[in-house]
């Protein structure tokens, strides 16, 4: 059953191999190969009637912005808070000391 079964696969892995690599007896109009002019040309014409601008894709940073500039604000938030309450608690104790004298 095994031997049917990888005899099986490899005689469909070879008649898909012969598939692909079988010449075409007559090229169609579709098939013959065109100019890198006439590609870019058939490649804007494309892209103008579906409505994506002829620059391609957007840049990276505008699709998945980085969130470094947002974790970076509250880092420094973060660090005014804690200086400020560093502060506070200073004036407090040094209050607090100068009313037990």
């Amino acid at each position: 059953m095994i031997d049917e079964e990888g005899s099986s696969v490899w005689a469909s892995y070879r008649e898909a191999k012969r598939i692909a690599l079988e010449e075409p007896d007559s090229p169609s109009v579709e098939e013959v190969p065109l100019t890198i002019e006439e590609l870019e040309l058939a490649i804007a014409m494309t892209a103008a009637a579906s409505g994506i601008p002829e620059t391609g894709m957007p840049p990276r940073a505008s699709v998945h912005p980085s969130r470094r500039i947002k974790w970076s604000r509250w880092f420094y938030r973060a660090l005014v808070v804690l200086f400020t309450a560093l502060v506070a608690t200073l004036l407090w104790w040094g209050n607090k000391l100068v009313q037990q004298n």
